[in-house]
């Protein structure tokens, strides 16, 4: 073999590796083009107290959402939320339905409902105070806490709220060690509440930064 065969033996064979690299990677980018991107991780959840629960608890204020009766609202125009907050760490913390505001998937911010619209276009005010079980849940948690009386919301029969007072309030001072459980509501977000993930966000004028819970409406 003639050393300029040889030359052009390895050049020949350098262009055909060449051409092979470039063949697969057209390939494989052909095999990315066609394979659907992995789905993006869900937003992260807080954690539960129960099947419809979840909780964010800190050092000066615990908030916990409850879904339960959520579900059930799909068709309504309003959609309830049960809540229990905590105060932990701060001499007082001062609460109002402003207070509450909730947030979908797509960034659409809902504030709570007052108590003439909920008396005039919302049906199941009594039946959502039937389904609540925060109460229970939170009762080991807060055992050396106070609970104080919350109404942010109206009912139409007595029974219906049986520890708390049936005069409705547009504020409640919670002193520390004390926790209100209660039923807050917001419009329908626009595409529904099954199945979609929200956070409901509190602010207070104690509160140097809103907390909040992720949840979802199982």
């Amino acid at each position: 073999m003639t050393p300029g065969a040889g030359g052009n033996n390895l050049d020949g064979m350098n262009r055909l590796l060449a051409v092979a690299g470039l063949g697969g990677l057209l390939l494989a980018g052909a095999s990315c083009a066609e394979r659907p991107l992995a789905a993006i991780p869900a937003p992260k959840i807080d954690r539960t107290l129960s099947t419809f629960a979840f909780i964010e608890e800190g050092k000066l204020v615990t908030f916990v959402v409850d879904a339960r009766s959520t579900r059930d609202r799909d068709d309504s125009a309003y959609v309830p939320f049960e809540i229990a907050v905590g105060n932990r760490g701060l001499k007082n913390l001062s609460l109002t339905r402003e207070s509450f505001t909730l947030i979908d998937e797509d960034g659409n911010r809902y504030p709570c409902v007052g108590p003439r619209d909920l008396l005039e276009g919302y049906d199941f005010l009594d039946f959502d105070r039937r389904l609540e079980e925060l109460a229970g849940i939170v009762a080991g948690r807060f055992a050396t806490f106070t609970r104080y009386p919350s109404m942010f919301s109206p009912v139409r029969d007595v029974a219906a709220a049986p520890f708390q007072s049936t005069l409705v309030r547009d504020s409640v001072s919670v002193p520390q060690f004390g926790y209100i459980v209660d039923f807050i509501y917001f419009p329908k977000p626009k595409r529904g509440v099954l199945g979609r993930r929200f956070e409901i966000f509190l602010e207070a004028p104690e509160l140097a930064d809103p907390i909040f819970v992720k949840f979802v409406v199982k």
